[in-house]
């Protein structure tokens, strides 16, 4: 039975660095010869480059799921139900990819959503990104906000400077040596995106393992990539940041800022905050162990 609770948010904000040039792409209004062949997303409003909420919480999801799929066996105890993606697990017999973790088939790529709210409930990736099953939904405990460029960057633009980039390749045709030159618009290495991340805590039991998932996936995409072409340079990012809160219930029906939590994560790293998640999350812990 879906029986949904509200604990508090906690609230996740800081800055994306581009460490190297981000391409994440969109289509072209207009074709012109000599033009850019793969431009980046841009703001309707602003012409500025953002990061879409939904590129960054599909990059950390799937990168998440990779994680779990090849964690299994450690983190049955913890999820029973993950005991189910296993060889000859097959039910029914006549299911495509039956028994693999990654079950749902999407164009020509493969990924995992559980197909109930209960199967939902207990799964690590599920609970936290949400599902959408045969039977019902699992709404997702996680917010991913656009991601826009901060008041500095947007002050390095009206200066003059460009934020974007030309980057030319050239693909080979191995068996013929061909050449077919594109051109690719990138976000220039440097720029920083403010992202701002929210969790729902609806669970008291669960709230602990989902904010380290939440972590664990950030810090995996740290060293991945985020947009397309990763393999060749691009994507690279950092996250950088600047507070996280936890506002509990009295906060939404008071507005008084004494009924915020604030964890001392600003100028940390997403490991050094996984490493001292006991201690940094203290106070968050005593508050809601005493609901």
């Amino acid at each position: 039975m879906m029986n949904r609770e509200f604990y508090g948010k906690l609230v996740i904000k800081g800055k994306i660095k581009a460490m190297t040039g981000l391409h994440i792409g969109s289509q072209r209004d207009i074709s012109e010869i000599g033009g850019i062949d793969n431009p980046v997303i841009k703001d309707p409003h602003t012409g500025l480059p953002y990061i879409p909420g939904s590129s960054l919480k599909g990059r950390l999801r799937s990168l998440f799921e990779i994680f779990v799929n090849s964690q299994l066996d450690g983190l049955k105890k913890q999820y029973p139900t993950l005991s189910k993606y296993s060889p000859g697990s097959c039910k029914p017999l006549n299911q495509e990819n039956c028994g693999k973790f990654f079950n749902k088939r999407i164009n020509r790529g493969w990924i995992h959503v559980c197909p109930d709210y209960d199967s939902a409930l207990a799964c690590p990736v599920c609970r936290l990104f949400g599902a959408s099953g045969n039977e019902t939904n699992f709404p997702s405990r996680v917010i991913v906000r656009d991601a826009f460029l901060t008041k500095e960057w947007e002050e390095t633009w009206r200066a003059g400077e460009d934020l974007t980039e030309a980057e030319i390749e050239v693909g080979i045709d191995r068996v013929t040596s061909q050449a077919n030159p594109r051109t690719n618009e990138r976000v220039v290495a440097g720029a920083e995106f403010e992202f701002e991340i929210i969790y729902n805590v609806e669970k008291l039991d669960h709230w602990e393992n989902d904010v380290k998932n939440l972590l664990t996936a950030m810090a995996l995409l740290e060293d991945s990539y985020l947009g397309g072409s990763g393999s060749r340079g691009y994507g690279k990012v950092k996250f950088k940041l600047d507070a996280i809160e936890f506002r509990t219930p009295e906060y939404y029906r008071t507005g008084n800022e004494e009924n915020k939590i604030i964890v001392e994560a600003e100028g940390k790293d997403i490991p050094d905050v996984l490493k001292d998640f006991e201690g940094l999350f203290s106070e968050v812990k005593s508050k809601l162990g005493a609901v």
